[in-house]
């Protein structure tokens, strides 16, 4: 048998079930102590990113909507027991080219806050730990606020 990047991904779950199983069966491999987790990491950061590229190129997308147009049943197409409907996504719309003054106005009154609440941001992240200052604008003492954060291993393909 000839192996084709198709017949790869069949290998992968094709059901929730599969997809249950799946998941267990990889989260104790990675965790048994029998395979080196970071080379795992990187495979599996390679496997996403090459599926997720495809699923995002616009030439496969058109195929995919092309073949969901064939179903006579438009707005529900059930294959392998996934419920797929087409969508349009990433709706903008341009509201500066409307010309509207009250949406303007709102604009550039909420930029010009956030720039503000930005510099203050910035105050209060630079207060001294074990310290703290008196606002001079309302008396009051301010500290400088807690930070959380989470390790993680970033992957750079």
């Amino acid at each position: 048998m000839i192996t084709t990047a198709l017949s790869t991904i069949s290998n992968l779950p094709s059901n929730k079930e599969q997809m249950t199983t799946f998941k267990r069966m990889l989260k104790d491999e990675l965790l048994s102590g029998n395979v080196d987790p970071l080379k795992e990491l990187v495979k599996l950061h390679f496997a996403f990113k090459s599926i997720d590229d495809v699923l995002k190129d616009e030439e496969v997308e058109y195929a995919m909507i092309k073949e969901y147009n064939l179903y006579p049943a438009k707005e529900k197409v059930i294959v392998m027991g996934a419920e797929l409907r087409q969508s349009e996504v990433g709706v903008k719309y341009d509201y500066e080219a409307s010309g509207d003054p009250q949406w303007m106005d709102m604009d550039k009154q909420i930029k010009e806050l956030t720039d503000k609440r930005k510099e203050r941001e910035k105050f209060l992240q630079n207060i001294p730990y074990d310290a703290g200052v008196v606002d001079p604008g309302t008396g009051l003492f301010v500290t400088r606020p807690p930070k959380s954060s989470k390790s993680k291993i970033i992957v750079k393909l």
